[in-house]
């Protein structure tokens, strides 16, 4: 069985290669369908519609090359993982906090809840 830290390392793997390869609606997926995405520049999108145009936005800007280092990983409850980790991408570098939730059938999935980073 993998520990909380290997699922959400190997879940920032994932949306690395995503978003790196353009495959925003694969991207969005990861999100819960009332997801909120809370970036620098002090909107909220919530929802997988908004939270697309956010990252569509950002790739057309010229963000690539996104890079995850998970820090910590923290259970938060049956149901919920925080993580506070750093990325580094094309163009700046910061923190971020993620809320997972676990989500399906089997409750073996985890999605994005809530994404804050600077």
């Amino acid at each position: 069985m993998s520990t909380s830290f290997e699922i959400i390392d190997a879940a920032n793997r994932h949306f690395e290669k995503l978003f790196n390869g353009g495959q925003l609606d694969e991207l969005v997926a990861l999100y819960t369908s009332d997801g909120k995405l809370c970036p620098p520049d002090k909107n909220v999108y919530q929802g997988r519609e908004q939270i697309k145009k956010f990252w569509e936005g950002a790739r057309n800007a010229g963000v690539d090359n996104l890079r995850l280092t998970t820090g910590t990983v923290l259970e938060a409850g049956s149901d919920r993982l925080t993580e506070t980790s750093s990325y580094q991408h094309s163009l700046d570098r910061g923190n971020y906090q993620v809320i997972w939730k676990r989500v399906g059938e089997g409750k073996d999935q985890w999605q994005l809840e809530i994404d804050i980073f600077n």
